[in-house]
């Protein structure tokens, strides 16, 4: 069974939930819950499990979302404050972590004028090196702040990657409230009264989804991740807590 963490929580169940926002709202609605029986408890059950279903199709479509940044990147969208030509650091302290980083890697950082000469070859090298600083922050009560940091790049990541999916169930949903309030569905007529708060649910849900989840706005919470992780170099080389490279 998969572990059930924090980040389970805030980066893969949180954006399942939002996705599925307006069919919540609108379950609730049809729902009379006040004369809680049988049905209505297989309803929920059954809600229950379509959003625990949702939170790993939400990690999936994430990783594709991450596989197809990566591709357009070159390498991992959590490193771009390394590069030379990023300004989120200042030159000294660039200098300072890579040299850091490639005393664990064993092999040379890349100079200005080879990145310049050889981008892909020093992808690698940035790639390695972001590979071994998510392995030696693990440990989340020593370096929380960068776990609070991936929790929300994971939960932009993975919102971007149920976009489209949200977009057509919030429309499902609003179509439904409009067929019932219009008298085409009878089935749910008691339910009529709740649904214009069921609609304003999803205009909000529409707006945020719309333009409040994007490429732009999963790449700040990468660039404010790969800063924190950037920053704990300093902790890293400190003689207390010396990381031993994996070999």
């Amino acid at each position: 069974m998969e572990h059930f963490d924090l980040y389970t929580v805030k980066a893969r169940l949180a954006p399942a939930i939002i996705t599925v926002a307006p069919a919540i709202a609108l379950l609730v609605a049809v729902l009379d819950l006040r004369s809680f029986d049988a049905t209505q408890l297989w309803a929920t059950i059954g809600l229950v499990v379509v959003l625990f279903a949702l939170s790993n199709v939400s990690r999936e479509a994430g990783r594709r979302v991450q596989n197809r940044v990566y591709r357009d990147n070159g390498g991992w969208p959590t490193f771009d404050p390394i590069y030379y030509s990023d300004r989120t650091f200042s030159d000294e302290a660039k200098l300072r972590y890579l040299s850091f980083l490639s005393k664990q890697l064993r092999r040379p950082y890349p100079t200005m004028e080879q990145a310049t000469s050889d981008p892909l070859g020093a992808r690698q090298f940035y790639n390695e090196a972001a590979t071994w600083l998510r392995e030696a922050t693990r440990d989340t009560t020593q370096y929380r702040i960068i776990y609070d940091e991936n929790i929300t790049y994971g939960y932009f990541r993975n919102l971007l990657g149920l976009k489209w999916i949200a977009l057509m169930m919030n429309l499902a949903v609003s179509l439904t409230c409009l067929l019932i309030l219009y008298g085409y569905i009878q089935w749910f007529n008691d339910a009529t009264a709740s649904l214009p708060y069921v609609l304003t649910v999803s205009v909000l849900h529409f707006v945020y989804v719309l333009f409040g989840v994007s490429d732009a706005r999963m790449r700040e919470a990468s660039k404010r991740y790969a800063r924190q992780l950037l920053l704990a170099c300093d902790k890293l080389d400190a003689p207390e807590t010396k990381y031993a490279a994996p070999v």
